[in-house]
């Protein structure tokens, strides 16, 4: 979906009835993760106090842990779900009626059933175009480190020593805002 239409596909899913898959949606739209590491996001990966996502290496695709830093509309989302449910640390975030993780067909059908003709993936897509076009003062580097993605050469890979997390703070931020701006 190209960025500049990620606002209105939220304002449609925020003014619908809350559901637990319109919420993992919402908060994998504003986060920009992969749908499996929302599936199975628990509670005890969250600090609501310094606002990040610690994921564990067995949740993320290159078996390498990383830290998501949460933006204000990704934290209120998870402070109403939590001041609802009440979980304990080791519980799902977004579970399925059996309590178990969300199936990656939940989120495609809710894009479905709002004929949004673009995958679930591909808004990580909408966040890196987004984060080169509107966002030119961030290097490269710190939008592919917001995803989460390897760096492919060894050497660079060798010499980098920063995850950029301040820079991810700052970008993940307006990022909230401009999905949010609608």
């Amino acid at each position: 979906m190209p960025y500049s239409e990620v606002p209105g596909l939220m304002k449609t899913i925020s003014a619908k009835t809350p559901t637990v898959g319109r919420d993992a949606l919402m908060f994998l739209l504003l986060t920009a993760a992969r749908s499996g590491e929302v599936r199975n996001a628990r509670w005890r990966h969250i600090d609501l106090d310094t606002g990040n996502w610690d994921r564990p290496a067995e949740l993320m695709k290159n078996r390498l842990a990383h830290t998501v830093t949460l933006n204000k509309p990704a934290l209120n989302l998870l402070r109403k779900r939590h001041a609802s449910a009440h979980p304990s640390a080791n519980d799902l975030i977004f579970p399925a009626r059996n309590g178990k993780p969300l199936s990656d067909m939940t989120l495609s059908k809710i894009l479905k059933d709002e004929e949004v003709p673009f995958t679930v993936h591909g808004f990580r897509s909408s966040f890196r175009d987004w984060a080169a076009e509107m966002m030119p003062t961030f290097p490269d580097p710190v939008a592919e480190a917001a995803l989460a993605h390897v760096v492919a050469d060894k050497v660079i890979a060798a010499y980098k020593r920063t995850s950029f997390l301040a820079l991810r703070r700052e970008l993940l931020e307006a990022w909230g805002e401009a999905v949010m701006a609608s």
